[in-house]
């Protein structure tokens, strides 16, 4: 428990002043008592020389009742006890009073009785303490006396003086305080002494306005503060997909109305549990970013299974918070329920599929109905009667048409991957280089340049040949743009996991509305009798069975871009 200043200061004073008092009296009375032993032992050492000059004149003559009368004489002084006067040979010559009426300590003075220089006797008087002691007692008691008025005396001025000097100030800053902890204004503390404290009392009164100004700030920042919670609860609340928040544990903090009606589990059901216990399913592991190395997940298919029981398909979005450290805290997920989705998007794939097949016979049969026609024609019009020539050359018409039939064929196989994928791990830029130089000699011939922009050692997961074939068609598509394209650029990167390679034309580029169909079979923007519309359809095939992806962007310039993703390692390798 704390105690007042005042009764510190109190206190302390007390005890210095108590100590200072008992040091100065004993050392007041020390020294008078020393000053009366030191007169009472010279009044002793004057009597005692008197006597032994009276002594040595009586002995002379024998007159030792002289020296009787000298000694009753001077007994009679109160200070004096016993006087003993013996000579050489200790006869004793004189004596009077007693040793013990001297008291316990009694003053003795010894005084030789010399006769030239040898010794004829001496003198010894002892001497009474009990009037100096009486004195020195007395000025004891009132020096205790002296000192405890004084001593109360500077205990009242020293508090009237501490009152004023620490006391008083230390009260207004105490009460300046008190009124500025409910909130009110702070006030100028107005002291002027003592310095330090008037010095106190002016960081007080700046102290006091900055913190005000803070306060206002803060108060201001923690309104807007709120107000942005609010909003950001609403909008997590209101947002149609479902999203919770985990810490690093996987336990979830937050889960909003979505995320309820989605999974039937309540925001009580669902916080403090964590997220692979609720949903019993590998949502976490496969969509959370806290098990996929901070990687920031987006529109990942996975499952769910509801409260009820029922296996939902869900798209899941995933991302790391952190603190300001930099230090991971947890983790955000949103989640929206595909289920009806996918069922909707195969029953479209079907149409699709019907649609496709209904367009690929109709583009088989116009296709091949000009070669057989041809076919047809040229083996009604052999005669034997026209000769072994005429006969030939119809016939070589007749193979022609034929081996066109069969090229068209040999793409339908192509693009319906037919053949098995042999996939196994190689680097892409030689094989880039390779096919550039394949179709160098047609690029040169018709004006057009290739620039090819390698990055060394990066892999490609696929099957070389059918690779080599994709990059094969897509130069090929470049080059036969109309008008021709001036330059080709094939660069090479590598993107996540993923390495990427384009081909990028300066050509007339591809219309907005026919990018949505340039993968389509037997879709084609070149004149008719130049290519079968296959060759973009193969390539989408080819890196679909590879398991990557091709994009069709437009170039800035003009042209376009065509972008092929393929993986970069084997499962081997922890693809």
């Amino acid at each position: 428990m704390s105690r007042p200043l005042r009764r510190i200061f109190t206190r302390r004073l007390n005890l210095l002043a108590i100590i200072a008092a008992v040091l100065l009296g004993a050392f007041l009375v020390k020294g008078q008592r020393m000053i009366l032993l030191a007169d009472l032992k010279d009044k002793g050492e004057s009597s005692a020389r008197i006597l032994a000059a009276v002594t040595l004149d009586a002995a002379m003559v024998h007159d030792y009742a002289t020296i009787e009368r000298y000694v009753a004489d001077i007994i009679r002084d109160p200070t004096i006890s016993f006087i003993e006067i013996r000579r050489s040979d200790n006869e004793l010559l004189a004596r009077a009073g007693s040793r013990a009426a001297a008291g316990a300590r009694p003053l003795l003075v010894r005084q030789p009785i010399t006769l030239g220089t040898s010794e004829f006797g001496v003198i010894t008087i002892a001497l009474s303490t009990r009037r100096v002691n009486a004195l020195s007692r007395n000025l004891f008691i009132s020096a205790i006396f002296a000192v405890i008025f004084f001593h109360f005396l500077v205990l009242h001025l020293s508090g009237l003086a501490l009152k004023k000097a620490v006391i008083e100030p230390l009260g207004m800053l105490s009460r300046a305080m008190e009124r500025f902890r409910p909130g009110q204004p702070p006030e100028p503390v107005a002291v002027e002494e003592p310095e330090e404290i008037a010095a106190l009392a002016r960081s007080f009164t700046e102290m006091a306005a900055t913190i005000r100004d803070n306060f206002d700030a803060i108060k201001q920042q923690r309104e807007e503060l709120r107000l942005e919670q609010n909003k950001l609860a609403t909008i997590v609340d209101s947002t149609a997909d479902g999203l919770f928040v985990t810490d690093t544990r996987g336990v979830i903090l937050t889960f909003n109305r979505s995320a309820s009606e989605i999974t039937g589990y309540s925001e009580e059901e669902a916080i403090g549990t964590r997220c692979a216990d609720l949903f019993k399913t590998t949502l976490c592991k496969d969509a959370c970013a806290l098990h996929n190395a901070g990687e920031t997940v987006r529109n990942r298919e996975t499952t769910l299974e509801a409260k009820d029981g029922r296996l939902l398909t869900v798209s899941v979005s995933s991302a790391l918070i952190f603190d300001r450290g930099g230090e991971a805290v947890g983790g955000v997920q949103t989640f929206r329920d595909i289920t009806l989705e996918k069922k909707r998007q195969e029953m479209y794939c079907h149409t699709e599929k019907l649609a496709a097949i209904g367009q690929l016979a109709a583009g088989v049969a116009h296709e091949i109905n000009n070669p057989l026609s041809n076919i047809i024609g040229y083996a009604r019009m052999i005669r034997p009667e026209k000769g072994p020539e005429e006969t030939a050359r119809r016939v070589e018409v007749i193979v022609e048409q034929a081996g066109k039939c069969s090229e068209i064929v040999r793409g339908l196989l192509d693009f319906s991957r037919s053949s098995g994928a042999e996939p196994s791990l190689f680097e892409i830029a030689p094989l880039i280089a390779r096919v550039v130089d394949m179709v160098g000699y047609q690029a040169e011939k018709q004006g057009t340049t290739i620039h090819f922009t390698p990055a060394p050692g990066l892999t490609v997961f696929a099957d070389p040949g059918k690779i080599e074939q994709v990059v094969f068609n897509l130069l090929i598509n470049a080059l036969q743009t109309g008008p021709p394209a001036a330059n080709i650029w094939v660069e090479t990167g590598l993107a996540g996991k993923n390495t990427w390679f384009s081909v990028a034309d300066d050509g007339p580029g591809i219309a907005p509305a026919l990018r949505q169909k340039v993968f389509d079979p037997f879709f084609s923007t070149k004149p008719v009798g130049r290519g079968t519309g296959l060759g973009l359809s193969i390539c989408a095939g080819i890196v679909a069975d590879a398991d990557g992806s091709i994009d069709l962007e437009e170039r800035a310039g003009g042209g376009a871009v065509f972008t092929v993703f393929l993986p970069s390692r084997g499962p081997e390798d922890g693809s």
